[in-house]
């Protein structure tokens, strides 16, 4: 069956789009910044929301690193960090809520440790399935594949459309059979943020992921 879009439907899609993809940005990510000196991180405690990114600039004289490695803080969601050296710049997207611990090997027995506190973005509307907890993305950010994960208690997904941060249609798929998890090659996609519609019985949902 062939779909006609007229004049006046597209241009109802395409300010849709828009107000989609500018929520989307208006609850994306914010950039924090951590200075990584001879004896402290500054601030040594922030308090993020989940999708944000935390740069850590080192400017010491000595080695230092970020460890926030599971082995190391067994409480830690999940693990981070980068290995010793001097004038690197480390940075990480925190995905998942949590309390995050993290320490510099050779000086946290001088108090050279820090922490993140990673609270679940529970701002935009019930429409945005990566905020309702509705629809799973996971591995995200992600580097070969991206798997989108639909409960049992809701409606199995028919399609999807993956569209660029400036809202250009890159793919689209349907789904025979209306599957409950699908996963997605992301290996031929540029780094970068990305937003995946979804559709499941007459409902529509984008999440945001990151291909890294």
């Amino acid at each position: 069956m062939k779909i006609l879009f007229t004049s006046t439907s597209f241009r109802t899609f395409a300010i849709a789009l828009v107000i989609t993809i500018s929520t989307l940005n208006l609850v994306g990510q914010t950039t924090y910044t951590v200075a990584v000196t001879d004896d402290q991180f500054t601030p040594s405690n922030l308090t993020i929301t989940t999708g944000d990114k935390v740069i850590w600039n080192d400017t010491g004289t000595m080695p230092h690193n970020v460890n926030g490695t599971t082995a190391t803080f067994a409480s830690n969601p999940v693990s981070f960090g980068n290995a010793l050296g001097q004038a690197w710049t480390y940075e990480f997207v925190f995905t998942t809520p949590g309390t995050y611990d993290y320490r510099c090997d050779l000086h946290f027995s001088i108090g050279m440790t820090g922490s993140v506190t990673v609270n679940a973005n529970n701002t935009g509307t019930g429409e945005l399935a990566g905020n309702t907890g509705s629809f799973q993305l996971y591995p995200n950010p992600a580097s070969q594949y991206i798997e989108l994960l639909v409960p049992d208690s809701h409606e199995k997904i028919s399609s999807l459309k993956i569209y660029s941060i400036a809202g250009s249609l890159i793919d689209q798929k349907v789904l025979s059979g209306n599957v409950q998890s699908f996963r997605y090659d992301l290996s031929r996609f540029n780094k970068g943020v990305y937003f995946m519609q979804i559709t499941a019985g007459n409902h529509k949902n984008t999440l945001k992921f990151i291909k890294q």
